[in-house]
């Protein structure tokens, strides 16, 4: 089977799993709580809102976006583990949580492949990696080969010091064979 049936099989089966769980949470009518593990108002919270009306549209029942912001997803996360496993609680969440948090905690406090099943994808969030106008890099790997140039050492700036940035950051330098700090800009200071 090639990547793109596997994908598109997988897709598939998840977005039935998402049917059959939702279908039996509007039987009961008892709302159906949508965790996002970060604050109001970011690009998860954003989604999860989106997704919230058509939702209580076609189940017939409320559908309420419950922000549980801390720890990059944690606390949310382990609220849906504690949950009763009866269909009316989902995780929005991304791949932070799901995958690089459990690479990088001792004990995150649930195990996401067992303790999780995903049942569907819909959004995806794109990151882009940009340099000053005076950097005489052109593309990804001239920066990389500007920085080994310059002694190996970068700044590289972030919008705000999290969990995924500077795991970005740090993995792609070891990538790469140099050291990249993260620095929060100016702006994100304010």
């Amino acid at each position: 089977m090639t990547p793109s049936r596997r994908l598109w099989l997988s897709r598939t089966l998840c977005a039935l799993a998402a049917c059959t769980a939702l279908a039996a949470s509007a039987q009961t009518g008892a709302a159906v709580k949508l965790l996002v593990g970060f604050p109001p108002g970011g690009g998860t919270d954003a989604v999860a809102r989106v997704l919230a009306e058509p939702l209580r549209e076609a189940l017939g029942a409320p559908v309420v976006v419950e922000n549980k912001p801390g720890a990059g997803g944690q606390i949310a996360a382990q609220t849906l583990k504690a949950a009763p496993a009866d269909g009316h609680t989902f995780f929005v969440s991304h791949d932070h949580t799901i995958t690089i948090l459990p690479m990088v905690v001792k004990n995150p406090g649930y195990d996401s492949t067992r303790d999780f099943i995903p049942v569907a994808g819909f959004a995806t969030f794109v990151n882009a990696f940009a340099v000053s106008g005076g950097t005489p890099a052109k593309s990804f790997d001239e920066y990389v080969a500007w920085v080994k140039s310059q002694g190996a050492r970068s700044n590289v700036g972030i919008r705000r010091r999290r969990p995924r940035r500077s795991f970005w950051c740090s993995s792609s330098a070891s990538a790469t064979g140099s050291t990249w700090w993260p620095c929060p800009t100016a702006a994100a200071r304010r």
